[in-house]
């Protein structure tokens, strides 16, 4: 009896110890994050290898999420980083922006698993579950801020416990996209207006390869559109859910077939017909959109879906036109845009761009108006707009660029720009 309560009493001794080790630490200085780096970038004979020596070295070390994503790319094979990335993760300072390490991945298993692990893990940790507004302000901060992130134990926890009444109900299943999959009631409209009726002959047009007129430059790839798609569906209302699709489809751009998967969860069929209405002028590939009405059933939705549609083919000449007396090649268009997007920042993003154009002297208003979105943060796209007018080769189309804003004071001062503009 008395050996049975030492070892009771040594378990919640140890249970004890345990909890308290789920502490907020401080990552690695820059100084001391270089070193690291450069140690684990040395000639190995083997990637595994290399990932022994890249965790051992974080014995007595924190590291942040940005800086864990960084590291993670120094080992080449993508099997032994998805390893390195879990064996390291109790080492994260910041777990609740961890959605950041699934970039590091190409192949959708690995970021299935990943993903899989984050979400069980903090779960276990008390780390509040990753919302789609905290990360992306959290995008948008420089790489030495992301490079210094903690996660604020103390009121996760409080977030945590009344958490725990409700785990049982676990919100997050349904939401992958389980609903759309399963019959509901095809015949009945009156019974349920926002399903459209046979959901299972719903068809998801493709993307891949797509020549037609484009709103955005390129979609989101499927794990990216993942990780947002779970984190829009943590959001319990149709209200929230809709605001949340109507800003973000400005911010990144989406394939028809994901613009039907995100209306999908709004229930609601008037909010998802304002989510499909606005996501038109934005979407990848515009003349795909008409699929978007499977997802209707009112009538007069259907046929202002169809009256929208309409509305942009007029500017599919603004391509054409007449020919310009220098033009900016697609390779050398592509070339640019391949370079700007490995900067890591949106202002390092725009100072390589405004390195690069000058180079070439010209570019269309459509390539402008498309390199926008490789900029996150608004002020960026102003000034790149601005910038890249001097060397349009057709000016008289740059109300495409203007087009691309949708605030009216960037669109304004533009404007104002292009006004007092002067060679």
């Amino acid at each position: 009896m008395k050996k049975f309560l030492f070892l009771l009493s040594f378990a919640i001794l140890a249970s004890g110890i345990s909890a308290q080790d789920v502490k907020s630490h401080k990552p690695m200085s820059k100084f001391s994050y270089k070193i690291y780096t450069k140690r684990i970038s040395k000639p190995r004979k083997t990637e595994e290898k290399r990932r022994i020596k890249a965790v051992k070295l974080l014995r007595w070390k924190h590291i942040s999420s940005n800086q864990l994503y960084k590291a993670s790319l120094i080992i080449q094979d993508e099997g032994q980083r998805l390893v390195y990335v879990k064996e390291a993760y109790p080492k994260i300072t910041d777990k609740s922006n961890a959605l950041m390490l699934t970039n590091a991945f190409e192949k959708y298993l690995h970021v299935q698993l990943l993903w899989e692990f984050i979400e069980k893990n903090n779960e276990q940790l008390g780390i509040a579950p990753m919302d789609l507004e905290s990360y992306t302000k959290y995008l948008s901060l420089k790489e030495k801020k992301k490079d210094k992130q903690r996660d604020e134990i103390a009121k996760n926890e409080n977030k945590d416990k009344p958490k725990d009444k409700t785990e049982p109900v676990k919100p997050q299943e349904p939401q992958v996209v389980e609903k759309p999959e399963t019959p509901v009631q095809t015949d009945k409209e009156e019974t349920k207006p926002t399903e459209p009726s046979s959901t299972n002959s719903i068809v998801y047009p493709k993307a891949e390869g797509y020549t037609g007129s484009k709103g955005c430059e390129s979609c989101l790839n499927e794990q990216q559109f993942l990780a947002f798609k779970n984190a829009l569906s943590r959001y319990e209302t149709d209200e929230e859910k809709t605001k949340i699709c109507m800003e973000y489809v400005y911010t990144y751009c989406f394939s028809t077939a994901q613009v039907m998967q995100l209306a999908e969860l709004i229930k609601n069929e008037k909010m998802r017909f304002v989510f499909l209405k606005t996501a038109y002028e934005k979407v990848y590939d515009r003349d795909n959109y008409l699929h978007v009405k499977q997802l209707l059933i009112t009538q007069s939705y259907i046929h202002e879906i169809n009256s929208i549609y309409q509305v942009p083919k007029p500017e599919k000449p603004y391509a054409v036109g007449i020919p310009a007396p220098c033009t900016l090649s697609d390779n050398d268009y592509e070339k640019i845009k391949s370079d700007v997007r490995k900067e890591m920042s949106s202002t390092q993003k725009l100072e390589k761009a405004k390195n690069l154009i000058p180079q070439y002297e010209c570019i269309s208003a459509q390539q402008v108006k498309s390199m926008l979105n490789l900029f996150s943060l608004e002020n960026d796209k102003l000034d790149f707009a601005k910038f890249a007018y001097k060397y349009c080769n057709d000016r008289d189309n740059y109300s495409v660029v203007s087009s691309f804003f949708t605030s009216i004071n960037s669109r304004n001062s533009l404007n104002e720009y292009i006004k007092s503009y002067k060679d």
